[in-house]
């Protein structure tokens, strides 16, 4: 009998999984802000979308997550004399990649794409969201000649993800669950306790058949491959309430790199940060782009 109930919770969670992977009806994010590309190679169409003049600033995005999480900082980074470039991670739009056996190799190299596709001139700087942040230092790890300075919010991949918030963090991506259901996992797994409510466009927006690919390719990166990130300049943007990403990540940066990393932590965000503090990170990452 405990056999049997252990297949048929296995063919629930299956179940689940799948609904998850297909069900986006009405959870689109917002649309993102830029002018659209895209680039085509070897059978992957990569999309992007550009915005304002100056030395170039790729955007990379978290777990799952629509490049249209950067809007704000694009607006303000385009504002102050750069030119943004938020890159689409595959899936996030159906049909926009291969999924077989990806690592983060294969995101390095799309973003790779994007960088040769728009003419960029010289190195550029590279932002990483969360998941993103593990592409863009593969992509200083893998391109070094590429990428100029390196700036990690929310940056994991050291310390385990406790799992109450794991379980959290992919009930995110149900979005067949209500909202209401839904936005209590979403404020525990990225948001700082007492919180202002959740942005919209952060309650919409999760695609799990991003996400899963993502997390695999995870599982199948060894951390060796792409934790350094080259030898460019890092800064890591330390949220003080992150529970995927604690400060420990930072710490463990800073022991290993020395000098060149940078850390700069941020009161009472989780780890989402973009939506909570926009005005305090867009002035770190200004500041710090001058300086680069």
């Amino acid at each position: 009998m405990k056999n049997y109930l252990k297949i048929l919770i296995a063919a629930c969670a299956l179940l689940l999984l799948a609904i998850a992977y297909v069900w986006n009806s009405g959870k689109e994010a917002r649309p993102a802000i830029g002018k659209a590309g895209t680039v085509e190679y070897g059978g992957i169409v990569v999309r992007y979308y550009e915005r304002g003049t100056g030395d170039t600033v790729v955007l990379i995005p978290s777990l799952g997550r629509s490049e249209s999480d950067f809007n704000e900082l694009a607006g303000t980074l385009s504002a102050s004399g750069f030119r943004t470039v938020a890159v689409e991670l595959r899936g996030v739009s159906a049909g926009s990649g291969l999924f077989a056996k990806l690592t983060h190799h294969d995101y390095a190299n799309d973003a790779a794409a994007v960088i040769r596709n728009i003419g960029a001139d010289g190195k550029v700087h590279v932002v990483g969201h969360a998941f993103g942040n593990r592409i863009a230092r593969t992509l200083a790890s893998d391109h070094p000649g590429t990428v100029r300075s390196l700036i990690l919010i929310a940056a994991g991949g050291y310390v385990p993800i406790p799992d109450d918030i794991r379980k959290a963090m992919y009930i995110c991506f149900f979005n067949f669950l209500p909202d209401r259901v839904r936005g209590k996992y979403i404020r525990k797994a990225f948001f700082a306790p007492g919180a202002a409510d959740i942005p919209e466009y952060w309650v919409s927006g999760w695609y799990f058949r991003a996400a899963w690919p993502q997390s695999r390719a995870t599982l199948a990166t060894p951390r060796e491959e792409w934790w350094a990130g080259g030898n460019a300049p890092i800064l890591v943007l330390q949220g003080a309430n992150d529970a995927i990403a604690p400060a420990e990540n930072a710490d463990a940066m800073k022991r290993e790199f020395g000098d060149r990393v940078s850390v700069v932590r941020v009161p009472t965000v989780g780890h989402a940060m973009l939506p909570e503090r926009p005005d305090l990170i867009a002035k770190s990452i200004v500041s710090y782009l001058r300086a680069h």
